[in-house]
């Protein structure tokens, strides 16, 4: 059973727009449902200047608040 009321394009808008506080270029990679359809995860590669790195923003699929990132 899914559980997600946000869709997937709602997730990566709400993951992008977490990121722009930190970093000046973000570009989604994936974005997957886990834990039974509970959660988005969102795998971005962000970057500010010359430093990039590969970040995954968790979405809670029927909220749309962040859970975390890492």
């Amino acid at each position: 059973m899914s559980l997600y009321s946000i869709s997937e394009q709602q997730a990566e808008k709400v993951a992008r727009e977490f990121l722009q506080q930190q970093y000046s270029m973000i570009m989604v990679e994936k974005t997957f449902l886990e834990d039974e359809g509970r959660v988005w995860v969102v795998e971005a590669l962000a970057s500010l200047y010359d430093d990039k790195r590969k970040i995954n923003v968790k979405v809670n699929a029927r909220t749309g608040s962040i859970l975390g990132w890492q």
